[in-house]
């Protein structure tokens, strides 16, 4: 585990100093006023936060009625506008249209109170190379077969794209909290990896090291602007998909239950919403 460190952060013009977004989640000591019942709260992101997989399904995204933001939006009674998308990438929270989805960045207005962010992984092909790899055998080295030249090229120019993205959400709603929620470990430590994993030795080794890379890009950006930090990855050891149902937050190669694979399960989005709920000071 990462050292801890104090880090600062600006809810509407008061400056809170917290600690340990690398060790744990940040936590405040009250709710902040603003988030009244009916404020405005905005979910940003990419299939992480969307939720495909889980009941009930929106036409579109691959995005879940029961996702971490429509669980937050409930638990505070605020109004929940969710642009998260399956296979978004920061430039489609930046200036980048989605199919005919305009850039999640749209949405966003000064009286805008919340905002969660879950983006990063498809910037650096994260997901698509697991899924493309789960189930892969030995003799196919499927990692070995991706483009990783590219992949750590994309991985260096992330924390640039993560800064510049956060900064242009503070702009655009100076008002907002804004709570970052990285990727829960997809792929768990190896004495925790099992079949139900889906992904031979090497390639898990590949995937558990860009993960990692992932993580430390989202945190570090955190650690860089006036931003909340609701870190399932930290808290992620026991809950990959070897667990049993109840202490699955991510899913393998297949689902198993609720979920897409290698994306969290039901029971991972109902953590994210609650360390988004102690990131805000909200018991739970």
């Amino acid at each position: 585990m990462r050292t801890s460190k104090l880090v600062s952060a600006s809810v509407h013009g008061a400056w809170v100093f917290v600690i340990g977004i690398a060790a744990a989640t940040i936590a405040l000591a009250a709710t902040p006023a603003a988030l009244t019942n009916g404020a405005k709260y905005v979910s940003l992101g990419s299939s992480f936060a969307a939720g495909p997989g889980i009941p009930a399904q929106q036409p579109s995204c691959g995005r879940s009625d029961h996702n971490y933001p429509h669980l937050v939006a409930a638990a505070l009674g605020l109004k929940l506008v969710d642009v998260s998308c399956s296979g978004a990438t920061t430039a489609n929270i930046l200036d980048t249209p989605q199919g005919e989805a305009a850039p999640q960045m749209a949405v966003l207005t000064r009286d805008t109170m919340l905002v969660t962010v879950t983006i990063g992984g498809n910037d650096i092909s994260y997901s698509a190379s697991t899924i493309k790899c789960g189930g892969a055998a030995v003799a196919d080295h499927c990692a070995g077969t991706l483009d990783q030249a590219r992949i750590a090229e994309a991985v260096s120019r992330l924390p640039a794209r993560l800064d510049a993205m956060l900064a242009a959400i503070r702009a655009k709603a100076p008002q907002a909290i804004i709570v970052l929620v990285p990727y829960p470990r997809v792929v768990p430590l190896q004495d925790q990896r099992c079949m139900e994993l889906g992904l031979v030795a090497d390639d898990a080794n590949y995937f558990a090291a860009l993960g990692q890379q992932l993580e430390n890009a989202l945190v570090n950006a955190a650690n860089s602007q006036p931003v909340l930090v609701a870190d399932p990855y930290v808290r992620s050891s026991g809950h990959g998909p070897c667990a049993d149902a109840v202490n699955r937050w991510v899913n393998g190669a297949k689902p198993a239950g609720s979920g897409a694979s290698f994306h969290p399960t039901a029971n991972g989005h109902s953590e994210m919403a609650r360390l988004v709920l102690a990131a805000l000071g909200v018991a739970n």
